[in-house]
């Protein structure tokens, strides 16, 4: 399952939450209100058999509510993306994982109707919360277990200020390059008696997972891409000594952006390109145009998406406009990293 699949954007997907204004303050309103979710929602999971969950912490530009404030206390954010954490369901898919809980979550807000959720345009995985008289709040739930906690939470927490779009399709970008799958269960891969396959086939494959450390997933990449083509240990580029991945307490794009451009010299000193996973790409130039071309690409179909078109009142029309703009901007940043 991908993230596009399991986030919703909240800022548009409802007309119930539109009259709100999501400010920082209101962030921390909802997060006490969430407390009470699951403090409700453990009560009845006891009562049913089931094991306890708790709330993980918010991510996507929410992240960083406390600190906006107090230096940005009229800073709009489009939605609130929170991170749940619960116990792995054993042979269940992250798919299927995350479906157990929101079906879980959403039976208990069915069977005991608590006053907090308005339950007129809720959705499994999507609860809308009241967090004042005509307050509401959409939040948009991504469940962990926690062996991914840790890594669950880095991957989509953009940096400060910048579009969580244009961070997360970093990793989307290089995942589809190498055709494996960087999403919340870490760096994936499928075979087939041992021969990479595309992610997208089902039957008859095992997935490989590469990598579910954040802080070192980049170079990860390259010792599993070198050992299939042989080589045991494989020379890496300083600049990929230095940006091996992102620590949640420090996100910054520019990281990300040298790190696959360390990547991309990593291969090149092996001698990697034209074979493998690796067989589509010439060299380091090619790699990185087509990485940049596709970049690019993904960020433009998110400026002329047709989510937008459902803002209907003036400040979800005004909202709608300034996200567009800001992942123009974000893009041309990302854009000059690069080319840097």
């Amino acid at each position: 399952m991908k993230i596009s699949q399991i986030i919703r954007e909240g800022g548009w997907d409802t007309t119930k939450t539109q009259s709100t204004v999501l400010h920082p303050h209101i962030v921390g309103v909802a997060l006490h209100v969430v407390d009470q979710f699951v403090a409700d929602f453990n009560a009845w999971l006891t009562q049913k058999g089931q094991p306890q969950v708790r709330r993980g912490r918010p991510t996507g530009s929410s992240a960083y509510h406390e600190i906006d404030t107090q230096e940005d206390p009229t800073k709009i954010y489009g939605d609130i993306d929170l991170q749940m954490i619960g116990e792995e369901i054993p042979g269940k898919s992250y798919g299927q994982f995350t479906s157990f809980w929101n079906s879980a979550a959403d039976q208990f807000v069915k069977e005991t109707t608590p006053a907090y959720v308005d339950m007129s345009e809720s959705k499994p995985g999507h609860p809308i919360f009241q967090v004042g008289q005509n307050d509401f709040v959409q939040i948009d739930f991504m469940w962990h277990p926690t062996r991914l906690e840790k890594w669950g939470a880095t991957r989509v927490t953009p940096e400060r200020g910048v579009k969580g779009l244009l961070y997360g399709n970093m990793y989307s970008v290089l995942g589809e390059l190498l055709d494996m799958s960087i999403q919340h269960a870490g760096v994936q891969l499928k075979v087939i008696d041992n021969q990479h396959v595309p992610f997208s086939k089902q039957k008859d494959t095992q997935t490989i997972t590469v990598t579910t450390n954040p802080e070192t997933f980049l170079l990860d990449i390259l010792i599993y891409e070198a050992k299939q083509q042989g080589i045991p240990h494989p020379i890496v580029d300083p600049r990929l000594k230095r940006f091996k991945g992102i620590s949640i307490d420090d996100v910054k794009i520019q990281y990300l952006v040298n790190g696959v451009k360390g990547l991309a010299n990593s291969f090149a000193a092996n001698m990697m390109y034209g074979e493998g996973d690796l067989a589509n790409f010439e060299d380091r130039q090619d790699f990185l145009n087509k990485f940049l071309q596709r970049y690019e690409e993904k960020a433009m179909l998110d400026v002329n998406a047709a989510k937008r078109n459902k803002a209907q009142t003036p400040q979800a029309i005004a909202r709608a406009e300034q996200d567009k703009q800001k992942v123009l901007s974000g893009l041309a940043t990302v854009k000059g990293y690069f080319n840097g």
